[in-house]
């Protein structure tokens, strides 16, 4: 993680008040700075003058001399060190904060807390807004001796605004918690795990349409969260020390679980409030893992999964790595392993695909070799077969969608259909339908996955991200959801039915154009119909969303007895998926499993139907 805004802990030592120094300040209203020897207790510049009460320093640029507190020493992972103001010598500003960063690397042994004198140049690090103040440039150091013991500010609740954060900015606090873990995703790539004040993080966009709204909320989501981090520069850290259980199967550190007594130096950098820490964490509440899938009273379940690149090189044990799963047999074999967990769990009727590989669909075809995995696991209640089309590969994509069924529970009706045409060839994955019949009840079940929110530098003008929480490929997705709703009124598979259940990653949280496209030419949003709480099925950048998704018709609508996701994914970190660990044996051992979590980085989609309700 390369120096980006963080503001440290100043401790001002001043023998003198600055008012008392008026023939000897320079026009900013500092000390002036000498170029002799340096004298500890002479009069110095205030931190607090120094850091101002706005977002940037009022004296940046100028060479300044300071007498403050080590408060924490970061030399070996920040380059530099904390200073904080000696208590009793603040600026009684509330609005300024006591604390800053000191950039220099050659730090001599000195005790803790010591009081030191510097000189050095006033300067703000980092892409403006989000800057660090900071004192870089030190030309001379001296140990005035033996400070004062520090007591971190404790810190209980949110600040009403960010200018809360701004005036304890490079200040050590406490916060006694409990604080709600919301985002893991860096947790070992670079020793961060995002904190919230106030629960679970949810988009903006997926409970409020793009606007003031959902603007509101994502500052309240920065407002009220914090990044936890290890006081390192460098990625994928040998060991996470503030930890208090390490990250195992056993204690995985899921999103909502309890963080209490965290102590740091508060700082600003990428965007983000943080605490470099300095101090272990006190105590965690892992939270629980649901083991089984929600419990659906259905006649019949339908399942939507993202099977995270499901490729098996040749199929015959060799072509690895390949271009976008598993990289070595070895990858692989656990890949499977748990997707086959998971899958054998979810015990679907018909089963949805998205991320598979697009290879066909004979004996060697990922979608073969997952189809036979899953009825070996499943022994004599095996009966999987997979929809398979007449022309392959199916678009041209290197992944595709995919569907699968029990033979013995439910039987494929006519032919699949593809809506192999644009906007989905080029740039994302054909819808396919596929009507099923049980008894004399039919439905049709689409399996999509839209164009992503990556690759933005290839985007067009129509397709840029406009800051409205989209992201860049809006304008793609919505004219794919406009496409798929048009062909739906073809009955492209000629069922004759008015259920339609469309299902899969639309790459568009439950509030985007998108899906509100859909929602806005009758389709019904079951999931979130049968959610007594917002639903989420993926966790990017600490927010939980939905970018899986199961929308009906109306008469579909009408035979859904229940829909939800099995949060075995989102909800985990990164490090605990198949190849994660796999450079590091010791670290393979105590964090893989062959079982379903993470398996995936989406949440699957559980749908009950219930085509006979029961009557007392």
């Amino acid at each position: 993680m390369p120096i980006t805004p963080f503001r440290s802990v100043l401790a001002l030592a001043l023998a003198l008040p600055l008012a008392s120094c008026q023939n000897t300040t320079d026009d900013g209203g500092l000390p002036r700075v000498s170029e002799g020897p340096m004298r500890c207790g002479a009069p110095a510049s205030l931190i607090g003058a120094i850091q101002g009460d706005g977002g940037l320093s009022p004296v940046l640029g100028r060479t300044v001399e300071v007498e403050a507190l080590i408060s924490a020493r970061f030399q070996e992972g920040l380059d530099g060190f904390y200073i904080a103001t000696v208590p009793g010598q603040d600026d009684h500003n509330p609005a300024t904060s006591e604390g800053l960063f000191v950039v220099h690397d050659a730090l001599p042994k000195m005790a803790q807390h010591a009081r030191v004198r510097l000189r050095a140049r006033v300067a703000e690090l980092g892409e403006a807004p989000d800057t660090l103040t900071a004192l870089i440039e030190v030309t001379a150091l001296v140990d005035c001796g033996k400070g004062a013991v520090l007591t971190p500010v404790p810190i209980n609740a949110a600040p009403a605004s960010l200018d809360g954060w701004e005036a304890l900015e490079s200040q050590r606090v406490r916060l006694a918690g409990p604080l709600s873990v919301v985002g893991n995703e860096a947790l070992t790539r670079a020793g961060e795990l995002v904190v919230s004040f106030d629960g679970r993080d949810f988009s903006p966009t997926e409970l409020d349409a793009p606007g003031p709204r959902s603007e509101a909320r994502a500052l309240a989501n920065r407002l009220t969260r914090l990044v936890l981090d290890d006081g390192q520069l460098d990625t994928y850290p040998r060991k996470l020390w503030y930890l208090p259980a390490a990250l195992t199967a056993e204690t995985p550190w899921r999103v909502d679980s309890q963080v209490s007594g965290v102590e740091g130096v508060l700082e600003q950098r990428d965007g983000a409030w943080r605490l470099q820490l300095t101090n272990r964490i006190d105590s965690v509440v892992q939270a629980p893992r649901p083991s089984a899938p929600p419990e659906l009273d259905a006649d019949l379940r339908v399942a939507s999964f993202n099977v995270l690149n499901y490729f098996n090189g040749d199929g015959k044990g060799g072509g690895f790595p390949t271009e976008r799963g598993a990289a070595t047999p070895a990858d692989f074999s656990r890949q499977r392993d748990k997707i086959i967990a998971a899958l054998s769990l979810m015990q679907a009727d018909v089963l949805a695909l998205m991320e598979i590989e697009n290879d066909g669909f004979d004996e060697h075809s990922a979608i073969a070799d997952l189809t036979a995995g899953l009825n070996a696991k499943l022994g004599a209640q095996g009966d999987y077969v997979f929809v398979k089309l007449p022309d392959a590969p199916a678009g041209g994509d290197q992944i595709t969608v995919g569907m699968l069924y029990r033979s013995k529970r439910v039987q494929a009706l006519g032919a699949p259909v593809l809506l192999a045409e644009e906007p989905f060839l080029s740039l994302a994955r054909a819808p396919l339908a596929q009507t099923f019949q049980v008894g004399s009840e039919r439905f049709t079940l689409v399996a999509n996955h839209f164009k992503s929110k990556g690759g933005c530098d290839r985007a067009d003008a129509p397709n840029r991200d406009l800051g409205d929480g989209q992201g860049c490929w809006n304008a793609t997705r919505v004219a794919m959801a406009r496409a798929l709703w048009e062909w739906l009124q073809t009955d492209p598979t000629g069922s004759g039915s008015t259920r339609q259940l469309i299902v899969g990653d639309l790459n568009a949280l439950g509030e985007e154009d998108p899906v509100r496209l859909l929602k806005s030419a009758g389709l019904r949003d079951v999931v979130a119909e049968h959610s007594p709480e917002p639903a989420y099925s993926y966790v990017f950048e600490g927010q939980s969303g939905r970018l899986d998704h199961a929308l009906a018709t109306p008469d579909m609508a009408g035979v859904i007895s229940q829909a939800s996701h099995w949060h075995i994914n989102a909800d985990e970190a990164p490090a605990l998926e198949y190849s994660a660990a796999a450079y590091d044996a010791r670290t393979l051992r105590a964090r893989y499993r062959p079982d379903p979590f993470r398996s995936s980085d989406h949440d699957p989609v559980l749908i009950g139907l219930k085509f006979h309700p029961t009557t007392e």
